[in-house]
């Protein structure tokens, strides 16, 4: 997703979250396709505040002589508002008067590419996480680690028992092994970090195998994503660097939506406190034709527009203005909408309704607005529906129900799916820093989950998102994809000055005490220079275990 387009979020202003009445909600859905859906993901962390968009009528008296054609009579107080005046847009009853559009992508593609079909038929999940997750992202990765980590050590007085006196540069091999080693912090979930490379019983694991716990901190200390002495001040998300972006482009390129698509966010915890969120009451828009919301959704679903898809959203997005605006590009608009929507009709928002009961009008534009009342009021916002009741069966009775509720439920699981499968064995920490939370959700989580979708329709398999993390980090973490170990001093046995026997003195200490070993071990000549040990002959023979 395009940085400037969480900036237009953030940008934006937040007024009178006290207005808001969010009585819609999500009901749940049943579908488990969720190929059917390839999402953009926002990130609700950041910015997770309502967008509420305020027109201000000025009423100006005329200085000519002609007779105005209407006369405000001042009374001293404001004139009453019609509907009218809110909303000028003509409403009607229902009469199932629909837009239609035909079906008809551009290039003819959507759903998988069919290239990956013929080349990744008997790929393996690796093979496909790597379609998502390419060696350009590690490369880069790598890149600014190693910078960042340079910038550190030259920028400041670093203690004598910092890690950072011991770090050397990474590389994509051990960048990939410690991606594997966070990805089975998911899949094995301890208390801490340091308790993955515990001795005790209890909370054993094969994490030493691979990597110590002192390089596993420090990149995940160092770890990072763009360059800082190229940071753009006017760009709070530049530490997010170009990942995000390349996820999302691999995605893209894999795979392109069917005739419905959805937009939606996703929430990543996070404790702590962001410097960029703000609250600014009575901060006013330059430009309220679109709200914040509505030109999200127009960006993201920018390359899928003019040729007949159907796009569901929720109430966060859904207006009128953003369905006319579709309506323009030739694309259907299904969502749940607000009930304080400025545009809405009156009639419905206003219309007393029993369970079961239903009320719907439609715009000049053909847009359709129902409020369906179940056990609260439900508002819907659809383009390619009339009022249309579908009885089905809920827990053995027969209830009626609103065609555009049913479908709206099937349009919007894809992202429901996705966020549940995002969720199990989730390796993020309470403890990373927010751009690094970003990221790794990104290569983590969605990139997983994308990669999953693929792998289970090109290879016509049903693989469970557990089993796909599993042999994911059985294929990151393999020790021909660790960094080799440094070069180390040969264990060579040579005469410099004297000392006890380092092997004879703990044996005799065991045996009879440490005073008497003082007083009766043998003092030797001779040490290993790797080990920095005074050793006998015999000792170091035996440690070092070479034969006769």
């Amino acid at each position: 997703m395009d940085e400037h387009i969480i900036n237009q979020m953030l940008d934006s202003d937040f007024d009178e979250f006290d207005d808001i009445d969010d009585t819609d909600e999500d009901p749940t859905w049943e579908n488990d396709d969720v190929n059917s859906c390839f999402q953009d993901k926002i990130f609700d962390d950041i910015v997770q505040d309502n967008y509420i968009n305020h027109d201000i009528s000025h009423i100006s008296d005329s200085d000519t002589d002609e007779e105005p054609t209407q006369t405000v009579r001042n009374t001293g107080r404001p004139r009453k508002k019609t509907q009218q005046d809110d909303n000028p847009r003509q409403w009607r009853d229902d009469d199932s008067v629909i837009n239609s559009y035909i079906f008809n992508p551009d290039n003819g593609d959507y759903s998988v590419n069919p290239d990956l079909y013929d080349t990744l038929y008997d790929g393996s999940p690796i093979d496909f996480y790597h379609l998502i997750v390419d060696q350009n992202i590690i490369n880069n990765i790598v890149i600014e680690t190693n910078k960042y980590a340079a910038q550190q050590i030259a920028s400041k007085v670093i203690s004598p028992h910092s890690r950072l006196n011991k770090w050397y540069d990474t590389n994509e091999s051990e960048m990939k092994c410690f991606l594997g080693l966070l990805l089975w912090t998911g899949l094995v979930s301890l208390p801490s970090y340091d308790l993955y490379w515990s001795t005790s019983a209890i909370f054993k694991t094969e994490f030493s195998t691979f990597m110590s716990r002192n390089r596993f901190e420090i990149l995940l200390q160092m770890i990072h994503f763009a360059d800082n002495s190229k940071a753009d001040p006017n760009n709070r998300l530049y530490k997010l660097g170009s990942v995000i972006d390349n996820v999302m482009t691999n995605s893209n390129n894999c795979m392109q939506p069917y005739e419905s698509f959805c937009i939606d966010e996703s929430l990543i915890k996070f404790m702590g406190r962001l410097s960029f969120k703000q609250y600014i009451k009575n901060k006013k828009k330059a430009n309220a034709e679109l709200n914040v919301g509505s030109k999200i959704v127009l960006e993201l679903s920018e390359p899928y527009l003019d040729c007949g898809r159907t796009l569901y959203v929720d109430n966060w997005y859904t207006s009128i203005e953003l369905a006319e605006s579709l309506n323009d590009r030739q694309t259907h608009l299904v969502g749940t909408l607000r009930a304080n929507r400025k545009s809405n009709p009156k009639d419905v928002t206003q219309k007393k309704l029993k369970r079961g009961e239903v009320i719907s009008m439609r715009s000049s534009s053909n847009i359709l607005v129902l409020k369906w009342k179940d056990k609260r009021d439900l508002y819907m916002l659809s383009t390619k529906h009339d009022s249309e009741m579908i009885s089905i069966d809920h827990r053995g009775k027969y209830i009626e129900k609103p065609k555009v509720v049913i479908d709206y439920n099937l349009g919007k699981s894809p992202i429901d799916l996705s966020d549940q499968l995002s969720s199990y064995s989730n390796p993020l920490r309470r403890s990373i820093k927010w751009y690094k939370k970003v990221v790794l959700d990104t290569l983590l989580n969605i990139g997983v989950v994308n990669s999953l979708v693929l792998f289970n329709k090109v290879t016509n398999s049903k693989m469970t998102i557990t089993t796909f993390r599993t042999i994911l980090v059985e294929n990151l973490v393999k020790k021909n994809n660790i960094m080799p170990p440094k070069v180390t001093m040969n264990h060579d046995f040579v005469k410099s000055g004297r000392s006890r026997c380092f092997k004879c003195y703990k044996k005799m200490v065991s045996e009879k005490g440490r005073t008497y070993a003082q007083n009766h071990s043998t003092k030797v000549y001779t040490k290993c220079l790797a080990c920095n040990k005074y050793y006998c002959q015999m000792c170091f023979m035996r440690d070092h275990k070479i034969k006769k």
